[in-house]
């Protein structure tokens, strides 16, 4: 989760110079690439191959968990802020509570409904500081916020239907596919939209050093990791665990970036963090009666 908290201040001072799909590019491609020959490996291990429809599920999974999210997360930042782009992308427990039910048949308590509700509340801070006004007025930050917010969406759906296959096949196998798809689908966007995939080498050296960190460290790693959690544990906990993202965000955005986040925008963090901690609490165990002694 720390190294997942370094991307929103690198992905804010990076974008000003590359455009945000072009960036995206790089960073998926070069978080595929050292998976490879760990996918091929890992394949010629399965002793049940893939079908063609699960490639292809997972694949288009990867056009949401992937290019979406992306999308969202590149543009959002550079139109927003690095400490927004840590929280507001990692309100995952939320959407995953909300979409649980839906998808995975998981009951959702009136605890979880009121830890959700507080949620909404708490992004609301954050996404308009405090003067929800802002919502009706829109301008480029409340897109931003917006954007973030629909990147988080897509990667808590990819999240939750990625497990599946996790479970079935191990966490390198999807995680590679749906990368390669929601890569390649990002190149096709770059070309349509005539963007030149060459601008990465008109970067500073320190750019494109934290290009290459994004790609192999914050990319490869972390999804591979990521994906073998959920082989371990339910959607909803491992997903909670991404809240401690923005207490790191914040403190990166504003050591590296100077940003100052308002008092509405920190009262919306805690917040949002109370409503992780209200969706993801278990119900006390009933402590069994203890047998009486016969004398």
């Amino acid at each position: 989760m720390l190294i997942w908290s370094t991307f929103y201040p690198i992905i804010k001072y990076v974008v000003t110079d590359i455009d945000p799909l072009v960036l995206s590019f790089y960073r998926y491609f070069l978080g595929f690439i050292p998976l490879t020959p760990f996918f091929i490996k890992e394949l010629n291990r399965q002793q049940k191959p893939l079908t063609g429809r699960e490639v292809l599920s997972i694949s288009l999974l990867g056009i949401i968990g992937i290019t979406l999210f992306s999308a969202g997360l590149f543009y959002g930042i550079k139109l927003s802020t690095a400490a927004n782009g840590a929280l507001l992308t990692n309100t995952q427990p939320i959407f995953t509570a909300i979409l649980g039910p839906l998808l995975i048949a998981e009951v959702l308590s009136g605890k979880k409904i009121s830890g959700i509700l507080i949620g909404i509340l708490g992004v609301a801070l954050v996404v308009t500081n405090g003067n929800f006004r802002a919502l009706a007025l829109g301008g480029p930050a409340v897109l931003g916020n917006l954007l973030l917010l629909g990147a988080s969406f897509s990667l808590s759906l990819y999240s939750i239907l990625i497990k599946k296959f996790a479970v079935r096949y191990g966490s390198l196998i999807p995680t590679w596919i749906s990368m390669v798809s929601g890569t390649t689908f990002i190149l096709i966007i770059n070309t349509v939209r005539k963007q030149n995939p060459f601008q990465i080498l008109s970067l500073p050296p320190f750019s494109i050093i934290m290009i290459l960190y994004l790609g192999v460290i914050g990319t490869s790693l972390t999804y591979l990791a990521f994906n073998r959690a959920l082989v371990r544990m339910p959607v909803t906990s491992a997903t909670s665990y991404k809240m401690l993202i923005p207490v790191f965000g914040l403190a990166l955005a504003f050591l590296f970036l100077g940003e100052r986040p308002g008092i509405p925008t920190l009262i919306g963090v805690f917040t949002v963090i109370l409503s992780v901690f209200i969706i993801q609490k278990r119900p006390a165990a009933a402590v069994p009666d203890r047998p009486q002694q016969t004398p």
